[in-house]
């Protein structure tokens, strides 16, 4: 009997994402057995049982500076740190699913495969160390959710959705990897600390080659996180796809995209920072602008929160930009602040999405402003948890929010990017009035006729957990802050 061709330990490496692997082929076959007698739910509680054994090994596994599979997969705390947090993210958007395929009468075995590989994929993207594994993870999440945005076979909107998403993520991928090709070309390797190394020894710095592989990448990575002027896919992707698939791809998507945007910029690209720190700092001042004046004129609360997340993304660039520009300790902590952002706005995020699919039922959208015209006066629990969650999004302390921009900021201004910070705080009051315009409309108007919200226990426990962690992040951040922290430094 022949041996296997890597050592055992890095079957243990990889012990989350092959039970992901192993949870999502019983899902596939064991929908396509059971047949007519199949009762929908067995599939989305398997998926959850599933997904918190993923997230228990994740958390037993110790972080090391080692890389595995010939050196294409790493396992340090920064990779776990994301890893839990797609986890995270895949549980609540399971127990969200629940109520809203309900009341689509959509309710199969496929929405969970597809569900279960995107967070694969995703797992895969924030442990890649090499171009050649962080192109196949990005992939398989990429095609498994364009499917899931075009999923409601019998809504126009969302297979509309599906298609646009998937022409403009396409083109994307192509220039990903056109980007790679030019890099392995100047390299030899498509290793990401082997490319660092190469591009200093080999003075590359200033190649024209090495100019055009960098705007390439810029562009890609740009479209995976929907800055400005890339984004042009999420407005129509997030308010047409499935109100769940949203609350997925808002909050684990991106946070996917960040973390092969560190991995790239600041391993691989680290010796050209000079000529990519004003580029992405550009882009952050763009994308949270127009992000954020857009959403000021959107009815529909989807396309609100859609360029809400878009300038969103423009915070946590500035956090990418500060690392970019500093060194120890100052690094750490640029690093640190902009995972402890996207740890806050993903669940005050996933909190926002549950909320639209609680007031969503046959006969009202629920995706439009005046849907929740008094839902102050139609239910105070889900009145006050949408409160908090907006105002966390507006950065309004005590909630996570606030200390997520908080921390930001301060990691801009001690890099030198005092005027990033400046630019990040118009932007943040310029959110609150979109924000408190939605609360006003909840607690002023008068409510919608015939419009009684229909609670199911999945979904209250998704909005009570994320009330619960958003406060929580923002009054107790000391632990949360210190996981961040340690996750802060990338392997080479």
């Amino acid at each position: 009997m022949g041996s296997l061709p890597f050592p055992v330990e890095d079957l243990w490496a990889i012990g989350p994402e092959l039970i992901i692997t192993l949870a999502a082929l019983v899902v596939l076959l064991w929908g396509a057995l059971d047949g007519p007698r199949r009762r929908p739910h067995q599939f989305a509680w398997f998926t959850l049982a599933a997904v918190v054994v993923a997230a228990v090994v994740v958390l037993r596994q110790t972080p090391t500076d080692q890389t595995y599979f010939s050196g294409l997969l790493g396992m340090d705390a920064f990779s776990m740190f994301f890893s839990a947090l797609f986890l995270i993210t895949a549980g609540f958007a399971v127990l969200a699913s629940i109520r809203f395929l309900d009341d689509h009468e959509a309710h199969h075995p496929e929405y969970y495969f597809f569900l279960l590989t995107a967070l694969l994929g995703m797992m895969f993207m924030a442990r890649s160390v090499d171009f050649i594994s962080l192109f196949v993870g990005l992939e398989l999440q990429a095609l498994s959710v364009y499917v899931l945005v075009g999923y409601l076979k019998d809504d126009h909107k969302s297979n509309e959705a599906g298609i646009k998403y998937f022409i403009l993520g396409a083109m994307s991928s192509a220039i990903f990897l056109y980007a790679i090709s030019l890099f392995y070309a100047l390299a030899g390797t498509t290793n990401l600390a082997g490319i660092a190394e190469a591009i200093t020894s080999s003075g590359l710095e200033t190649s024209k080659l090495t100019t055009a592989a960098l705007i390439l990448m810029a562009s890609a990575l740009g479209f995976k996180i929907a800055a400005v002027p890339f984004h042009v896919w999420a407005p129509d992707a997030y308010s047409g796809g499935p109100t769940t698939v949203s609350l997925y791809i808002t909050t684990a998507s991106k946070a996917a995209a960040f973390a092969v945007m560190m991995r790239i910029f600041l391993v691989a690209l680290e010796p050209l920072q000079d000529s990519w720190t004003l580029l992405l700092a550009g882009l952050a001042i763009l994308t949270m602008f127009v992000g954020n004046i857009a959403a000021l004129t959107q009815e529909n609360l989807k396309r609100m929160l859609a360029y809400s997340s878009i300038a969103h993304a423009g915070n946590v660039l500035i956090g990418v930009v500060a690392a970019a520009t500093s060194d120890g300790d100052a690094r750490s902590f640029a690093i640190a602040a902009s995972l402890f952002y996207l740890l806050a706005y993903t669940f005050m995020n996933i909190g926002a999405w549950a909320t639209i699919v609680l007031v969503r039922r046959n006969g009202l959208a629920g995706e439009n402003l005046e849907d929740f015209a008094g839902l102050a006066s139609r239910s105070y629990g889900a009145f006050f948890c949408m409160l908090v969650f907006l105002l966390s999004l507006g950065g309004i302390p005590p909630m996570a929010g606030f200390l997520g921009k908080w921390y930001v900021f301060a990691a801009a201004i001690n890099s030198g990017w005092t005027s990033l910070a400046v630019v990040g705080a118009i932007n943040a009051a310029i959110s609150i009035f979109y924000y408190l315009r939605i609360v006003v409309v909840m607690a002023i108007q008068d409510p919608v006729e015939n419009a009684t919200l229909v609670h199911s226990s999945p979904l209250t426990l998704t909005l009570v957990a994320a009330v619960l962690m958003t406060v929580l992040v923002g009054i107790w951040a000391s632990p949360f802050l210190d996981w961040a922290s340690s996750a802060s430094q990338l392997v080479r």
